[in-house]
């Protein structure tokens, strides 16, 4: 109720909001000196930095998040087919300025740019590179909209809407720790040179109250070790591990909708010790569960008088529609050589995705972005080789039309290669893609009416009747608010329906 004659209905609403997303580069430097009972620098064959987050926090209105990274150099010393390697554990931490957030829920992902690595000397290693940080915060806005009201000739644009009436968020890191016997015939693990994970199966149920994820993911090491033969060689190994975890979500159940994320953060391979043929496999995984319920509600949209001057007060924007995950796949392929021309033997392949984007281009919705490639291997001589490679992957999908909200994440889910009749590797990745969007646009609401009484709005008394020709595109609310009369008026007036509305029809309009 106004103190000036109207009275107003209003709900009390909580939006969804991106406040904040944007991307954070943190440069990246380490000096290595090898410990006394490593062998002497020869070449350098790769440098790989897997940057995971391991904590973020917002206090004060700042973000402040911490990104683990296992930093891996492999080696060759002088005179010897031992592929060496020597890792470091980093941190580095970054502040952003967030602003206000209630209930804030946010999503952090990490990738190695430009990394290099140089030997000074035979005992010193140069790493330099960039980490570069997607960054986007999610917060919870109350708002009190206005769904009716009435007095001083208001006229009120009413919208039956769809959209999110309660969201609840909840994120947890969980690891994973198992042990297992190599399979027959495996040689013993002597140093790890690569440790992958791929999410091959994720699921989630709602259980007394509570979220339940479970799911698989399979892990894969390539090591160096010594064979029957007393000989130095790269093997691989594949173990699938099983996760499930229980998420406290306060108030969940049936009627909310899940989007629940899953994000490797972390996957290590320690060989058993003495005589044992053993491997004990650690996996830790960032868990991000977003549950919503939906709700049928009338917003306003717009508002006139046809008294007083009259405007919004203020405004919010709702996601309409429900959450929708659609799976979709891509693929890349790269040719990679070997640098004397000639590939004996491939001892490893793996891909890696970059970021992908979503835009719009000539009517289309594109997916893009590139896989980073790298193949270790013997060359015809037999010397230890590694070549890297990036090629670019698209996909063309077809959203309905009205969606909004929309975004998408990448993983490699498998790597192939074929070795062709020049010598080269020819290598393909395929990727799966998750695309997240709303089947509904966004739309206005009115949270409050500003009415300007001291300014009464005159009519022409010359006149009873006036004749309006419809414009293009134009509806009943377009021309009422035009001529300062009510939808209601003009439909009785012309004994019309809305859906019998033409362009450049010509209309009574009652003054």
């Amino acid at each position: 109720m106004m103190n000036d004659g109207t009275r107003f209905e209003t709900s009390e609403i909580s939006v969804a909001r991106t406040i904040l997303d944007t991307k954070a580069e943190i440069p990246m430097e380490r000096d290595i000196v090898l410990p006394d009972y490593y062998p002497d620098v020869f070449r350098v064959l790769r440098c790989t930095a897997e940057p995971t987050v391991t904590s973020q926090s917002i206090s004060g209105g700042r973000l402040t998040f911490e990104i683990g990274m296992s930093l891996k150099v492999l080696y060759l010393t002088d005179g010897s087919r031992r592929i060496n390697c020597i890792e470091q554990q980093l941190s580095l931490s970054k502040t952003l300025e967030a602003g206000e957030c209630i209930s804030p829920e946010v999503h952090i992902s990490a990738e190695c740019q430009g990394i290099s690595c140089r030997a000074r000397g035979s005992r010193r290693l140069d790493v330099r590179g960039m980490v570069s940080a997607g960054i986007r915060i999610v917060s919870m806005q109350p708002h009190t909209i206005i769904t009716g009201g009435s007095g001083c000739g208001i006229q009120l644009r009413r919208q039956t809407l769809t959209y999110p009436v309660k969201r609840l968020c909840a994120s947890k890191r969980i690891t994973v720790i198992q042990q297992t016997e190599l399979p027959e015939g495996k040689p013993a693990i002597n140093t790890v040179l690569r440790c992958g994970c791929t999410l091959t199966r994720t699921e989630h149920r709602i259980v007394a109250g509570k979220l339940a994820v479970k799911g698989e993911a399979e892990l894969t090491v390539l090591y160096a070790c010594i064979d029957s033969r007393g000989e130095d060689v790269v093997s691989e190994l594949r173990f699938d591990m099983p996760f499930s975890q229980i998420i406290d979500m306060d108030g969940i159940d049936d009627s909310f909708e899940v989007d629940t994320e899953v994000i490797p953060s972390g996957c290590t391979v320690t060989a058993g010790s003495g005589e044992e043929k053993t491997a004990e496999w650690e996996l830790s995984l960032n868990v991000t569960c977003i549950a919503e319920r939906s709700g049928t509600g009338v917003a306003v949209t717009d508002v006139f008088s046809t008294d007083y001057p009259c405007e919004a007060d203020g405004t919010a924007e709702i996601y309409c529609g429900r959450r929708i995950r659609q799976e979709l796949s891509a693929a890349a392929e790269c040719t990679l050589k070997a640098p004397d021309g000639t590939v004996g033997e491939v001892c490893g392949c793996y891909a890696a995705c970059t970021r992908p984007t979503l835009r719009c281009e000539d009517g289309k919705t594109l997916i893009s972005g590139s896989a980073e490639f790298s193949v270790l291997g013997t060359g015809g001589e037999g010397g230890i080789f590694h070549a890297e490679g990036q090629s670019p992957y698209e996909a063309e999908i077809t959203l309905p039309e009205g969606t909004s909200d929309a975004s998408v994440t990448a993983q490699v889910s498998g790597c192939s290669y074929v070795l062709d009749d020049g010598g080269a590797v020819r290598a393909k990745a395929e990727i799966s893609l998750t695309l997240r969007y709303r089947d509904g646009s966004k739309v206005t609401v009115i949270t409050g009416v500003k009415l300007d009484k001291s300014a009464p709005l005159c009519r022409d008394g010359r006149c009873a009747l006036r004749l309006c020709r419809c414009g293009e595109n134009e509806d009943i609310w377009d021309i009422a608010k035009r001529c300062r009369t009510s939808p209601e008026a003009i439909l009785e007036d012309n004994e019309l329906t809305e859906e019998h509305m033409s362009a450049s029809r010509m209309l009574v309009i009652r003054n």
